[in-house]
């Protein structure tokens, strides 16, 4: 595959840009961030801002869009019957606690005040997607909005509470909490 100048120098330029709004995102926090700053900061004019992000929101949505997208890249598939195979539950399970830990410094961020305040109602969303493509929901006892809440509910608080304690436990210990939580609240609610 050849790759064009262009594309390259156009990739460089939103590392640029991305790497200074999480610079400015981390000195002075989201609601004082403004475009102008973005500008001067990654030495690139207006237009060039705007060839990349219609505006900071758009910046950090991306930011965190992608940052949960890679959380669950290549994931083994789960399905009603998968979930009684321990190997693949706790295999998914490690691996999306992994990348957690592996990108931390983001999560903390994107957790803290310094950010915009829509990141875990982003995993959330994020998280319910992924469990609709999956025959799970045919599979509930109780109505899918329940479930959900109790599913998003249940994983996005673990994970916030292991950020908010700073990542005390391990990835491995912190995966084994997990494991033993998420199948007896899924007994509880698929038939």
């Amino acid at each position: 595959m050849k790759t064009n100048k262009n594309t390259i120098i156009y990739d460089t330029v939103e590392k640029r840009i991305v790497s200074e709004f999480l610079k400015l995102l981390q000195s002075v926090g989201y609601k004082q961030i403004t475009v102008s700053q973005l500008i001067i900061n990654s030495q690139i004019n207006r237009s060039t801002f705007y060839a990349h992000f219609l505006d900071k929101e758009d910046l950090i949505t991306h930011l965190q869009v992608n940052l949960l997208t890679e959380l669950t890249k290549d994931l083994p598939e789960v399905n009603v019957y998968s979930l009684n195979d321990q190997d693949i539950v706790r295999g998914r399970i490690e691996t999306i606690i992994n990348r957690v830990y592996d990108k931390k410094a983001l999560f903390k961020l994107f957790y803290s005040d310094k950010s915009d305040g829509l990141f875990f109602s982003r995993f959330s969303n994020f998280s319910e997607q992924l469990l609709l493509q999956t025959d799970i929901p045919e599979r509930m006892t109780v109505p899918e909005v329940y479930s959900f809440a109790v599913i998003d509910g249940v994983m996005v608080n673990l994970i916030q509470n292991w950020i908010k304690r700073d990542f005390v436990e391990t990835p491995e210990e912190f995966s084994g909490i997990v494991s033993h939580i998420l199948p007896i609240m899924f007994k509880g609610i698929i038939a």
